[in-house]
């Protein structure tokens, strides 16, 4: 856990200090997370309302509405969070996968599943570290997934590179009840 720092450039929001005006926002994240406390990330973004309401509504989309299930979407979002060294997002979704997945999330052999979680992996990690994707990943892709999975993939990427870039540069710390599990190499 040494490569990343949770000295916190800004700090914590709580909802009495949110702007009146946009409480709502900040509720529905809550709402819409099955919080019991405002998530660090989002209690530190919130000192821009604004920003806070899109990244979240983005963040909705691919963890509610997209078309993974439950475990290929944990599995992406700890691919794109390892490739981000994002341990934040890692330490929040890791445990949220059955073992045997856990086991090999973030390693060469989760790539090797197979579709639609292979595929999907490996474009998580080849898009996540700026590489080019080939067309017959698109088209293996495309074939498990449709055009919406793609489109659900290729955002959920980008939004997890977003926070991962969030959460680094501003240190977020990680809520004390949060396991902290490691990377793999």
């Amino acid at each position: 856990m040494d490569e990343y720092k949770e000295d916190a450039r800004v700090p914590h929001v709580s909802r009495e200090a949110f702007p009146a005006e946009r409480v709502d926002v900040y509720d529905h994240i809550m709402e819409t997370r099955k919080l019991e406390f405002m998530a660090e990330l989002f209690a530190r973004m919130a000192h821009s309302p604004g920003a806070l309401e899109a990244v979240a509504s983005v963040g909705e989309h691919v963890r509610f509405h997209s078309v993974f299930d439950e475990v290929l979407r944990e599995m992406i979002i700890c691919t794109v969070s390892k490739e981000v060294g994002n341990w934040y997002e890692w330490t929040h979704h890791i445990h949220r996968m059955p073992d045997d997945m856990r086991a090999v999330c973030g390693t060469p052999a989760a790539e090797d599943l197979p579709a639609p979680v292979g595929p999907a992996l490996r474009f998580s990690r080849i898009v996540a570290t700026n590489g080019k994707v080939d067309d017959a990943l698109i088209e293996e892709i495309r074939a498990s997934l449709g055009d919406k999975g793609l489109v659900d993939l290729t955002v959920m990427v980008g939004y997890y590179q977003l926070v991962g870039t969030f959460c680094t540069t501003l240190h977020v710390p990680i809520e004390d009840s949060i396991e902290r599990t490691p990377m793999p190499d």
